[in-house]
């Protein structure tokens, strides 16, 4: 399978990530880590003040020269629940974002149903991969800590095994068919400190339910701070681990 792409990586420009990922500071991280693509993909959520400083990273990304492949990206998040990202194929075009990704960031609720809580982000992850302006959705079933906390680790584990057959499906078939990639994040998923190994194991056979239907991957680091880049490399290693083909593994294009 192909290797080196790390399709998430934030900057301090929108206060994202920390001090140290400088878009200098960040290529030359990927340089010595071998890796040959990445995304810089800086928040955007509810605010279009926000927005200019996606021009900064623009051009300090023009400024660098390297022989990796670096895409200006961004990564949306619902304003509320069943609402809508902050996004239109204005901002694209006025922008020139080259990688879009983006998905829920919250539970929207206090329930301990399972079902009701796997229907939320369901609906919303159905909302993403059906949109025509996102190439990834970013880490599903992902949740923040405060609401991993008001639930007990064994509902997590259950929940993460229990995801339907037909909510499978309907993932896999809509990644395939929109060509809309499910990110694979290697540090807020595997390395979330509220996520048990068993969840994790979980996890595992949740990304090769989706393979087996055919969904297409994405693998990102999430990082946060320039010792996670390249923590993509980990998710490469599960995908490799379940023999997922190069033709369900998304890479970007320049151009496209």
């Amino acid at each position: 399978m192909q290797k080196g792409m790390d399709c998430h990586i934030h900057t301090f420009y929108q206060r994202c990530g920390n001090e140290t990922l400088s878009v200098p500071n960040i290529i030359r991280r990927a340089e010595a880590l071998g890796l040959r693509k990445i995304a810089i993909t800086d928040h955007l959520r509810y605010n279009k003040d926000k927005l200019e400083a996606f021009h900064y990273i623009k051009s300090d990304i023009d400024a660098v020269e390297t022989d990796i492949e670096v895409f200006f990206g961004v990564e949306l998040d619902y304003m509320e629940c069943d609402g809508d990202f902050f996004y239109s194929r204005e901002i694209h075009e006025d922008i020139g974002f080259e990688v879009v990704i983006g998905g829920i960031h919250q539970d929207y609720t206090d329930s301990q149903d399972i079902s009701e809580v796997t229907e939320i982000q369901h609906r919303h992850f159905m909302k993403t991969l059906t949109n025509p302006l996102l190439d990834v959705l970013v880490h599903p079933f992902w949740f923040n800590k405060g609401a991993v906390e008001k639930r007990a680790p064994e509902f997590w584990e259950k929940l993460i095994v229990s995801v339907p057959d037909e909510m499978i499906t309907e993932m896999a078939e809509a990644s395939a068919e929109n060509r809309c990639a499910i990110e694979v994040n290697s540090h807020a998923v595997f390395w979330h400190s509220g996520y048990t190994d068993k969840f994790k194991h979980g996890y595992v056979e949740f990304l090769n339910r989706l393979k087996e239907k055919g969904a297409l991957f994405a693998t990102g680091s999430d990082a946060h701070d320039i010792n996670y880049i390249g923590h993509s490399y980990y998710a490469e290693g599960i995908l490799h681990g379940l023999n997922v083909p190069k033709s369900q593994i998304w890479w970007p294009q320049k151009g496209e």
